[in-house]
């Protein structure tokens, strides 16, 4: 038998080479983190239900966004199956393909799973802090440029091969230079490291001009800024990006960028359900969770009880989506109905986000004094022509 009849055999650099197996490990954290983001998902969509009677559109991109991470995680798991997470050179060819060409497949919903989710909390971030008009438009353009940027990582993940197949083995082609997709997925990951933190940062500004008192202040600032901590976790994995240069260990080396690819994009979906746990937390704990017992300022909405009759001067602060359409906007931004709820009225049947209850008032614009005044003044009007029609009746 000739020298050439076979690959010579195989020779561990170090002892324990062939042994070792990141894949176990890979699959076990991406499916906990996976898991724990279905039940974020779950918990908002009905904390929208019991609070609103219907999801929107954030909730159905979470919904979606966790969709892409199940795939993703399945995919991951199929390359799994047949070697990844192992060291090249210990696989068979037919398990070499079939580890490499799931890899590629699942960058798809793996970068789509970080990328769509960031949509949902800058639509929440919209309908909560109501920004200017101004302000909008930076905020959808930084997220168009973001979703492109995406977009043209999905594509080079195929174009750089031609034909793509060559990517896994399948047949013989030609490639692009790896460090250009690697200096790509680096700028990428620096961008969604800015945006992050700029859909962190943001909220915290507003809250922190707000009175609310400093549980609630703090409770609203970790949630709506939980993008602090997807984009530390960016960072960390754009410092696993080195291992796509490896091509010729690449089984073994690029299974870090798959586990902390979908720790990102699970730590997203989470940062954006989060905000909208408030009715399930207070139907569970009551409504002293987090410090929402009433607490009367001023003048008391029911005049009669220790308090003058007066208009309360108590600043509305955060709010939710009204219950009903076509109300008449009043120029802070609440919507002057009969039936707003201020800080003294925690008993109403209150429709609410977040961690203040307001049954028709969806921003979180600060009113002055004085526009506080005028819209209690307002509900007392209303209540009181109510209360006589009921007495002539």
């Amino acid at each position: 038998m000739s020298g050439t009849d076979g690959p010579p055999p195989f020779v561990e650099p170090y002892p324990g080479y062939a042994d070792e197996n990141k894949g176990p490990t890979i699959l076990g954290v991406t499916s906990a983190m996976t898991f724990l983001g279905i039940m974020f998902v779950a918990a908002r969509v009905y904390s929208r239900v019991i609070s609103m009677g219907k999801i929107y559109l954030d909730d159905y991109i979470a919904l979606f966004s966790i969709c892409l991470c199940v795939i993703y995680v399945g995919l991951a798991g199929a390359a799994i199956s047949y070697g990844g997470g192992r060291h090249l050179d210990t696989l068979g060819q037919e398990d070499v393909k079939k580890a490499l060409y799931y890899t590629v497949i699942s960058f798809v919903p793996g970068v789509s799973s970080f990328t769509i989710p960031k949509f949902a909390v800058v639509v929440l971030l919209r309908k909560l802090l109501n920004p200017g008009r101004a302000h909008r438009i930076v905020m959808w353009i930084v997220s168009v440029i973001y979703g492109l940027l995406a977009l043209g990582m999905l594509v080079i993940n195929f174009a750089q091969c031609t034909p793509a197949r060559a990517q896994w083995l399948e047949v013989e082609g030609k490639c692009w230079n790896r460090q250009f997709t690697v200096d790509y997925a680096m700028a990428l990951g620096i961008y969604s490291v800015l945006f992050d933190f700029y859909l962190a940062i943001y909220p915290t500004v507003v809250l922190c001009q707000l009175q609310l008192n400093w549980r609630k202040k703090l409770a609203l600032s970790s949630s709506l800024g939980f993008g602090y901590c997807a984009g530390v976790i960016t960072c960390y994995k754009c410092y696993t990006l080195s291992g796509l240069l490896e091509v010729k260990d690449f089984t073994y080396t690029v299974d870090d960028v798959v586990l902390w690819t979908n720790i990102e994009a699970n730590c997203v979906i989470i940062g954006a359900c989060i905000p909208c746990l408030y009715p399930l937390i207070r139907k569970v704990f009551g409504k002293s969770a987090l410090g929402s017992s009433a607490r009367p300022t001023g003048n008391s909405k029911s005049g009669g009880r220790g308090g003058s009759s007066g208009p309360s001067n108590t600043v509305i602060t955060i709010g939710s989506y009204a219950k009903n359409k076509g109300r008449k906007r009043g120029k802070s931004g609440s919507h002057m109905v009969s039936n707003l709820d201020t800080i003294n009225d925690m008993d109403a049947d209150s429709k609410y986000i977040i961690l203040e209850e307001r049954s028709f008032h969806y921003s979180t614009t600060e009113l002055t004094e004085q526009d506080a005044v005028t819209a209690n003044a307002q509900v007392a009007q209303k209540k009181a022509e109510r209360a006589t029609k009921q007495d002539g009746w």
